[in-house]
């Protein structure tokens, strides 16, 4: 593996954060409340964390069990924050909590891509040979 796609593999973790920082113009532009923002940028940097957790939870484990962790990591992230954007929207405010939540699935859906293509980057090219060694 190449000293580039493990630095391009590791950036790419951190993609999300280029359209939630494009965002912030586009809300105070257009009039929006900015606490919207300001939520699903909060939300977007635990995000971050908790799936920075599960990859090392996943480091040095089998393939199987690497996939397992990540695909838990990812579908609870989704459900936990969206579910959590939910209660807000509806228990606090409904425009901030709904704008919150359409910034965070445009940040969510860029980092779901972005760690996939990171993943793929740094996949051991050895791996994919066959068992007995045919090519």
């Amino acid at each position: 593996m190449t000293p580039t796609r493990t630095r391009i593999a590791f950036w790419l973790r951190f993609a999300a954060i280029i359209p939630c920082l494009l965002a912030l113009p586009v809300f105070a532009l257009a009039g929006w409340d900015l606490w919207a923002w300001a939520l699903s940028a909060v939300l977007l940097v635990a995000n971050m964390a908790f799936a920075l957790g599960a990859d090392l939870l996943a480091r040095g484990r089998s393939q199987v069990m690497q996939v397992g962790v990540m695909g838990v990591g990812l579908i609870s992230r989704a459900w936990l924050t969206f579910g959590a954007l939910f209660v807000f929207a509806w228990t606090v405010d409904r425009r901030i909590g709904v704008a919150a939540a359409a910034a965070f699935f445009v940040y969510f859906t860029v980092d779901m891509v972005a760690r996939s293509i990171s993943h793929v980057l740094l996949k051991d090219r050895g791996s994919d040979a066959p068992a007995g060694g045919a090519a």
